[in-house]
Protein backbone atom coordinates (compact mmCIF):
# COMPACT_ATOMS: atom_id res chain seq x y z
CA UNK A 1 0.00 0.00 0.00
CA UNK A 2 2.67 2.68 0.93
CA UNK A 3 5.77 0.25 -0.17
CA UNK A 4 8.82 2.54 0.13
CA UNK A 5 7.09 6.17 0.77
CA UNK A 6 9.44 8.18 2.16
CA UNK A 7 8.40 10.27 5.63
CA UNK A 8 9.90 13.11 6.94
CA UNK A 9 10.02 13.07 10.98
CA UNK A 10 11.07 15.92 13.09
CA UNK A 11 12.17 16.23 16.17
CA UNK A 12 13.38 12.40 15.24
CA UNK A 13 16.67 12.51 18.04
CA UNK A 14 13.74 13.06 21.00
CA UNK A 15 11.38 10.53 22.65
CA UNK A 16 8.29 10.10 20.68
CA UNK A 17 10.45 11.28 17.28
CA UNK A 18 12.67 8.23 17.97
CA UNK A 19 9.89 6.09 18.61
CA UNK A 20 8.32 6.63 15.26
CA UNK A 21 11.47 6.46 13.44
CA UNK A 22 12.27 2.55 15.39
CA UNK A 23 8.89 2.16 14.18
CA UNK A 24 8.10 3.23 10.66
CA UNK A 25 10.57 0.87 8.86
CA UNK A 26 8.25 -1.94 9.98
CA UNK A 27 5.36 -0.44 8.79
CA UNK A 28 7.72 -0.74 5.24
CA UNK A 29 8.08 3.12 4.63
CA UNK A 30 11.26 4.98 4.29
CA UNK A 31 12.11 7.60 7.02
CA UNK A 32 14.16 10.71 6.54
CA UNK A 33 15.01 12.75 9.25
CA UNK A 34 16.64 16.45 9.66
CA UNK A 35 18.95 17.24 12.65
CA UNK A 36 21.32 19.59 13.61
CA UNK A 37 25.62 18.97 13.31
CA UNK A 38 26.64 17.37 16.39
CA UNK A 39 22.83 16.49 17.94
CA UNK A 40 22.61 14.31 20.31
CA UNK A 41 21.25 10.97 18.03
CA UNK A 42 21.78 8.24 21.17
CA UNK A 43 18.20 7.98 21.01
CA UNK A 44 17.73 6.59 17.10
CA UNK A 45 21.14 4.42 17.83
CA UNK A 46 21.37 1.76 15.27
CA UNK A 47 17.84 2.86 13.63
CA UNK A 48 17.27 2.65 10.09
CA UNK A 49 17.44 6.33 8.30
CA UNK A 50 18.37 9.29 5.73
CA UNK A 51 19.92 12.28 7.58
CA UNK A 52 19.23 15.89 6.79
CA UNK A 53 22.40 17.86 8.32
CA UNK A 54 20.24 21.39 8.78
CA UNK A 55 18.30 23.83 11.19
CA UNK A 56 14.44 23.50 11.23
CA UNK A 57 14.72 27.12 11.83
CA UNK A 58 15.63 28.10 8.34
CA UNK A 59 13.50 27.33 5.29
CA UNK A 60 15.64 26.27 2.66
CA UNK A 61 16.95 23.04 5.07
CA UNK A 62 13.55 22.69 5.71
CA UNK A 63 12.83 22.46 2.00
CA UNK A 64 16.40 19.83 1.59
CA UNK A 65 14.67 17.92 3.94
CA UNK A 66 10.71 17.83 2.52
CA UNK A 67 10.98 18.54 -0.79
CA UNK A 68 11.20 14.03 -1.82
CA UNK A 69 8.89 12.88 0.62
CA UNK A 70 5.17 12.02 0.97
CA UNK A 71 4.26 12.86 4.31
CA UNK A 72 5.65 14.55 6.95
CA UNK A 73 5.50 14.03 10.69
CA UNK A 74 6.30 17.49 12.68
CA UNK A 75 7.18 16.41 16.13
CA UNK A 76 9.68 18.53 16.86
CA UNK A 77 9.01 21.82 19.40
CA UNK A 78 10.24 23.99 21.49
CA UNK A 79 9.40 22.30 25.66
CA UNK A 80 11.98 24.00 27.40
CA UNK A 81 10.67 25.40 30.75
CA UNK A 82 11.25 29.29 30.89
CA UNK A 83 12.62 30.07 27.93
CA UNK A 84 12.16 33.49 26.17
CA UNK A 85 8.32 33.32 24.34
CA UNK A 86 10.05 35.12 21.15
CA UNK A 87 12.07 31.56 21.12
CA UNK A 88 8.74 29.34 21.62
CA UNK A 89 7.33 31.19 18.67
CA UNK A 90 9.73 30.85 16.33
CA UNK A 91 10.43 27.20 16.85
CA UNK A 92 6.93 25.81 17.59
CA UNK A 93 4.63 28.64 15.51
CA UNK A 94 7.03 30.19 12.25
CA UNK A 95 8.52 26.28 12.16
CA UNK A 96 5.14 24.73 11.35
CA UNK A 97 4.18 27.79 9.18
CA UNK A 98 6.72 27.00 6.87
CA UNK A 99 6.49 23.27 7.14
CA UNK A 100 2.77 24.16 5.83
CA UNK A 101 4.01 26.24 3.27
CA UNK A 102 6.63 23.59 2.44
CA UNK A 103 3.68 20.61 2.15
CA UNK A 104 1.54 22.57 -0.35
CA UNK A 105 4.24 23.11 -2.54
CA UNK A 106 5.49 20.07 -2.83
CA UNK A 107 2.42 18.44 -2.68
CA UNK A 108 2.49 16.09 0.21
CA UNK A 109 -0.02 13.62 1.06
CA UNK A 110 -0.31 14.30 4.72
CA UNK A 111 1.00 16.18 7.30
CA UNK A 112 0.55 14.61 10.64
CA UNK A 113 1.39 17.57 13.40
CA UNK A 114 2.01 16.80 17.03
CA UNK A 115 0.19 18.91 19.13
CA UNK A 116 -0.06 18.20 23.01
CA UNK A 117 -3.30 18.05 25.38
CA UNK A 118 -2.10 21.79 26.83
CA UNK A 119 -4.27 23.28 24.06
CA UNK A 120 -7.81 21.60 25.53
CA UNK A 121 -9.26 21.82 28.59
CA UNK A 122 -8.87 19.13 30.69
CA UNK A 123 -11.16 16.59 33.48
CA UNK A 124 -11.63 14.72 36.27
CA UNK A 125 -11.40 11.19 35.91
CA UNK A 126 -15.24 10.36 35.80
CA UNK A 127 -15.48 12.81 33.21
CA UNK A 128 -11.93 13.33 31.64
CA UNK A 129 -11.20 16.01 28.39
CA UNK A 130 -12.10 16.00 25.30
CA UNK A 131 -11.54 16.61 21.83
CA UNK A 132 -14.56 19.42 21.73
CA UNK A 133 -12.93 21.03 24.59
CA UNK A 134 -10.76 24.63 23.88
CA UNK A 135 -7.46 26.28 24.54
CA UNK A 136 -7.75 26.99 28.82
CA UNK A 137 -6.88 31.06 28.63
CA UNK A 138 -4.66 31.04 31.70
CA UNK A 139 -2.51 28.88 30.03
CA UNK A 140 -1.24 31.83 28.17
CA UNK A 141 1.07 31.93 31.20
CA UNK A 142 2.63 28.87 29.98
CA UNK A 143 5.34 29.97 26.81
CA UNK A 144 5.44 26.21 25.48
CA UNK A 145 1.37 25.78 25.73
CA UNK A 146 0.46 29.24 24.64
CA UNK A 147 2.97 29.01 21.60
CA UNK A 148 1.47 24.96 20.67
CA UNK A 149 -1.94 26.69 20.27
CA UNK A 150 -0.99 28.99 18.26
CA UNK A 151 0.71 26.33 16.04
CA UNK A 152 -2.23 24.28 16.47
CA UNK A 153 -4.55 27.20 15.10
CA UNK A 154 -2.52 27.69 12.17
CA UNK A 155 -2.65 24.16 11.38
CA UNK A 156 -6.20 23.80 11.99
CA UNK A 157 -7.02 27.23 9.96
CA UNK A 158 -5.18 25.79 7.17
CA UNK A 159 -7.36 22.63 6.76
CA UNK A 160 -10.57 24.43 7.36
CA UNK A 161 -9.96 27.02 4.50
CA UNK A 162 -7.85 25.42 2.11
CA UNK A 163 -8.71 21.57 2.59
CA UNK A 164 -4.87 20.89 3.68
CA UNK A 165 -4.09 17.33 4.75
CA UNK A 166 -3.24 17.02 7.88
CA UNK A 167 -4.28 15.16 11.41
CA UNK A 168 -3.43 16.43 14.65
CA UNK A 169 -2.80 14.38 17.40
CA UNK A 170 -2.32 15.49 20.75
CA UNK A 171 -0.22 13.40 23.39
CA UNK A 172 -0.11 13.43 27.41
CA UNK A 173 2.60 12.74 29.43
CA UNK A 174 4.93 10.55 27.30
CA UNK A 175 6.99 7.85 29.05
CA UNK A 176 9.09 4.81 27.36
CA UNK A 177 12.63 4.25 26.13
CA UNK A 178 14.85 6.21 24.30
CA UNK A 179 14.09 9.54 26.16
CA UNK A 180 18.30 10.73 25.75
CA UNK A 181 17.26 14.17 25.58
CA UNK A 182 15.32 13.22 29.06
CA UNK A 183 12.28 15.64 28.60
CA UNK A 184 9.18 13.70 30.23
CA UNK A 185 12.04 11.21 31.32
CA UNK A 186 13.34 13.80 34.40
CA UNK A 187 10.32 12.95 36.55
CA UNK A 188 11.31 9.22 36.62
CA UNK A 189 14.91 10.12 37.28
CA UNK A 190 13.42 12.84 39.65
CA UNK A 191 11.08 9.47 41.33
CA UNK A 192 14.11 7.18 41.02
CA UNK A 193 17.12 9.36 42.31
CA UNK A 194 14.96 11.10 45.47
CA UNK A 195 14.45 9.33 49.18
CA UNK A 196 12.25 11.84 49.51
CA UNK A 197 10.00 12.13 46.69
CA UNK A 198 7.55 15.16 47.21
CA UNK A 199 3.99 14.80 46.00
CA UNK A 200 2.02 17.50 44.50
CA UNK A 201 -2.04 17.44 44.70
CA UNK A 202 -3.12 17.34 41.05
CA UNK A 203 -2.60 14.95 38.59
CA UNK A 204 -1.93 13.89 34.83
CA UNK A 205 -2.45 11.34 31.82
CA UNK A 206 0.53 9.22 31.75
CA UNK A 207 1.09 7.25 27.96
CA UNK A 208 3.24 4.90 27.02
CA UNK A 209 5.34 6.46 23.94
CA UNK A 210 5.63 3.63 21.78
CA UNK A 211 1.42 3.26 21.34
CA UNK A 212 2.01 7.10 20.38
CA UNK A 213 4.52 6.44 17.96
CA UNK A 214 1.72 3.86 16.67
CA UNK A 215 -0.75 5.94 16.32
CA UNK A 216 1.06 8.65 14.86
CA UNK A 217 1.70 6.15 11.91
CA UNK A 218 -1.32 5.06 11.46
CA UNK A 219 -2.75 8.74 10.86
CA UNK A 220 -0.56 8.59 7.92
CA UNK A 221 -3.78 6.40 6.44
CA UNK A 222 -6.82 6.04 8.76
CA UNK A 223 -8.49 8.68 10.98
CA UNK A 224 -10.12 11.48 9.29
CA UNK A 225 -8.48 14.74 7.94
CA UNK A 226 -8.91 17.75 9.71
CA UNK A 227 -9.79 16.10 12.89
CA UNK A 228 -7.49 16.21 16.62
CA UNK A 229 -7.11 12.98 18.44
CA UNK A 230 -6.11 13.15 22.09
CA UNK A 231 -3.44 10.30 23.20
CA UNK A 232 -4.17 9.55 26.78
CA UNK A 233 -2.77 7.04 28.95
CA UNK A 234 -3.37 5.86 32.52
CA UNK A 235 -5.27 8.95 34.39
CA UNK A 236 -3.22 9.34 37.86
CA UNK A 237 -2.83 11.52 40.41
CA UNK A 238 1.01 12.51 41.10
CA UNK A 239 1.03 10.27 44.27
CA UNK A 240 -0.70 7.15 42.58
CA UNK A 241 2.07 7.40 39.58
CA UNK A 242 5.21 7.69 41.98
CA UNK A 243 3.80 5.15 43.61
CA UNK A 244 3.73 3.06 40.41
CA UNK A 245 7.17 4.16 39.76
CA UNK A 246 8.30 3.37 43.24
CA UNK A 247 6.48 -0.04 43.09
CA UNK A 248 8.10 -1.04 39.38
CA UNK A 249 11.51 0.13 40.64
CA UNK A 250 11.46 -1.70 43.62
CA UNK A 251 12.89 1.64 45.50
CA UNK A 252 11.95 2.05 49.02
CA UNK A 253 11.11 5.41 49.20
CA UNK A 254 8.99 8.04 51.63
CA UNK A 255 6.36 9.62 49.48
CA UNK A 256 5.65 13.22 50.83
CA UNK A 257 2.14 15.32 49.91
CA UNK A 258 2.72 19.00 49.39
CA UNK A 259 -0.81 20.76 50.65
CA UNK A 260 -1.86 22.90 47.51
CA UNK A 261 -1.70 26.01 49.97
CA UNK A 262 1.98 25.76 50.36
CA UNK A 263 2.62 25.70 46.32
CA UNK A 264 0.24 28.52 46.10
CA UNK A 265 2.07 30.38 49.12
CA UNK A 266 5.61 29.76 47.35
CA UNK A 267 4.81 30.77 43.66
CA UNK A 268 3.85 33.98 45.15
CA UNK A 269 6.55 34.60 46.94
CA UNK A 270 8.66 33.65 43.80
CA UNK A 271 6.41 35.79 41.75
CA UNK A 272 7.24 38.88 43.80
CA UNK A 273 11.16 38.35 43.92
CA UNK A 274 11.30 38.00 40.29
CA UNK A 275 10.05 41.44 40.18
CA UNK A 276 11.53 43.01 42.44
CA UNK A 277 14.91 41.69 41.35
CA UNK A 278 14.52 40.83 37.89
CA UNK A 279 15.49 37.24 38.42
CA UNK A 280 13.38 34.40 36.47
CA UNK A 281 13.16 31.07 38.73
CA UNK A 282 10.97 28.94 37.09
CA UNK A 283 8.16 28.35 39.53
CA UNK A 284 5.73 30.72 38.44
CA UNK A 285 1.73 30.56 39.43
CA UNK A 286 1.73 28.52 36.30
CA UNK A 287 3.15 25.63 36.99
CA UNK A 288 2.05 26.07 40.28
CA UNK A 289 -1.43 26.16 38.45
CA UNK A 290 -0.71 22.84 36.89
CA UNK A 291 1.03 20.86 39.73
CA UNK A 292 -2.08 21.26 41.52
CA UNK A 293 -4.57 20.36 38.61
CA UNK A 294 -6.68 16.93 37.69
CA UNK A 295 -4.98 16.93 34.15
CA UNK A 296 -6.78 14.11 33.06
CA UNK A 297 -8.49 13.43 29.36
CA UNK A 298 -10.40 10.53 27.37
CA UNK A 299 -8.53 9.00 24.34
CA UNK A 300 -11.85 7.38 22.83
CA UNK A 301 -11.97 9.10 19.77
CA UNK A 302 -8.07 7.49 19.02
CA UNK A 303 -8.90 4.35 20.18
CA UNK A 304 -11.81 4.16 17.83
CA UNK A 305 -10.55 5.49 14.71
CA UNK A 306 -6.90 5.40 14.87
CA UNK A 307 -6.97 1.95 16.76
CA UNK A 308 -4.71 3.80 19.83
CA UNK A 309 -4.07 1.54 22.31
CA UNK A 310 -4.43 1.53 26.11
CA UNK A 311 -1.74 2.37 28.32
CA UNK A 312 -0.24 -0.10 30.92
CA UNK A 313 1.89 2.20 32.84
CA UNK A 314 4.06 -0.03 34.26
CA UNK A 315 5.71 -1.58 31.37
CA UNK A 316 5.75 2.02 29.82
CA UNK A 317 7.81 2.81 33.12
CA UNK A 318 9.68 -0.35 33.52
CA UNK A 319 10.71 0.14 29.47
CA UNK A 320 11.84 3.26 30.33
CA UNK A 321 14.12 2.62 33.20
CA UNK A 322 15.38 -0.01 31.61
CA UNK A 323 16.60 2.28 28.84
CA UNK A 324 18.30 4.65 31.10
CA UNK A 325 20.03 1.99 32.77
CA UNK A 326 21.06 0.75 29.96
CA UNK A 327 22.14 4.01 28.49
CA UNK A 328 23.89 4.64 32.11
CA UNK A 329 21.19 7.68 32.85
CA UNK A 330 20.94 5.90 36.37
Amino acid sequence: MHMNEKVLVTGANGLLGANIVKQLPLQKYDVKIIVRENSNLKGIDGLTYEKVIGDICKYEDLERAIKDCSYVIHVAANTSQGDSFDNYFRVNVEVTKNIIALCKKHKIKRLVYISTTNCFTNGSKEKPGVESSGFMPWLKGSGYAYSKHLAQELVQSEIHHNKFPAIILAPTFMLGARDAKVSSGQLLLYALKKRIVFCPPGGKSFVDVEHVAEAAINSLYMGNLGESYILSGSNLTYKEAFKMIRKTAKRRQLLLPIPRFILITASSIILLINRIFGTDILFTPTNQKLLCLDNYFSANKAAKELGFKTTNAELAVSNAINWFKDNSYI
